[in-house]
């Protein structure tokens, strides 16, 4: 439950990719927040964040402005964003601060904005689910909810490019030597393993950018140095991050560049199970790295 008992209301915003490809995320976060005194809020209108990367290199004005829209509809509604993707998590926080910072930029995408009758004034708070996991509930309170601890699986955390990045505008964790979703996920009882590469990207940019075999390299890169350091399964709290890792361990053992095959967890799915779900029932069916499946069955059947 929430620190002091206190219910907590949030705009929740799915971005792009999770209603796209993985709509069972957003089942979990719908199921299983209101659980730890978290009430998600869905308000009509909000598009595509939009991309803070490749959209905003491209038209920064038309993405700041689209961004303002989507925090004008939770402004008017007087509610702070949840989101469940961090790139999403950092175009509406940057948009957010920069507006409030600029007057006369914010004058300006108000001007754009009246066009569909919107207008942004109100700066809010716009949080990935991990923070507010982490600052909210507190590992404290994650702990009481657990029903099933995962205390004799090793796991390493990959933190996405976009979670602790930019430090100012993301303002959770170390991006060098991130610690915080380390400490809620052994407060799921998991045993978290460091390794070297933590810091490493998992090359889903170098796959947008048509550069596979790079792209597959970064994964393999990363997969291996976990392994090394004992890992049997890695988490994320980033979608892309759970693609690549995904496809990308799948891909690589198909141009032979690897025979390890490492789970990949999101971690609603092991705040699922921890809280008494079932494999199944978080949807690990659909996982792509067929191997280790057979291998996690049967150690959550022994009593993970």
């Amino acid at each position: 439950m929430v620190k002091n008992n206190t219910k907590l209301r949030y705009a929740l915003f799915l971005g792009c990719l999770i209603p796209a490809r993985f709509p069972r995320f957003e089942y979990l976060a719908r199921r299983l927040f209101p659980e730890l005194g978290i009430e998600l809020v869905d308000l009509e209108g909000f598009s595509c964040c939009p991309d803070p990367v490749r959209f905003k290199g491209a038209d920064q004005f038309t993405w700041l402005a689209l961004a303002a829209r989507n925090l004008a509809i939770a402004a008017e509604e007087n509610l702070s964003i949840l989101t469940l993707c961090p790139a999403c998590t950092m175009t509406l926080a940057t948009a957010n601060m920069e507006l409030q910072n600029n007057p006369e930029l914010l004058k300006k995408v108000n001007e754009t904005l009246s066009d569909v009758g919107r207008r942004f004034e109100n700066p809010l708070s716009v949080r990935h689910f991990l923070k507010v996991l982490y600052e909210d509930v507190g590992t404290e309170g994650l702990r009481k909810m657990v029903k099933k601890p995962l205390s004799d699986l090793r796991i390493s955390y990959h933190s996405g490019c976009h979670e602790n990045n930019p430090p100012e505008i993301m303002r959770f964790d170390n991006p060098f030597n991130p610690k915080k979703t380390e400490e809620l996920l052994e407060a799921l009882g998991l045993q978290v393993v460091d390794y070297s590469e933590k810091s490493h990207c998992c090359g889903s940019p170098l796959t947008l950018d048509g550069k596979m075999d790079d792209s597959l390299h970064a994964v393999v890169r990363k997969v291996k140095d976990m392994s090394r350091f004992g890992a049997e399964a890695l988490a994320v709290g980033c979608t892309s991050c759970f693609q690549q890792f995904e496809i990308g361990q799948v891909m690589a053992a198909r141009k032979d560049l690897t025979t390890l095959k490492l789970p990949v967890f999101h971690f609603l799915e092991l705040l699922a199970l921890a809280m008494g779900w079932k494999l199944d029932e978080v949807g690990f069916r659909e996982h792509k790295v067929k191997g280790a499946k057979e291998m996690l069955e049967a150690r959550l059947a022994e009593g993970v």
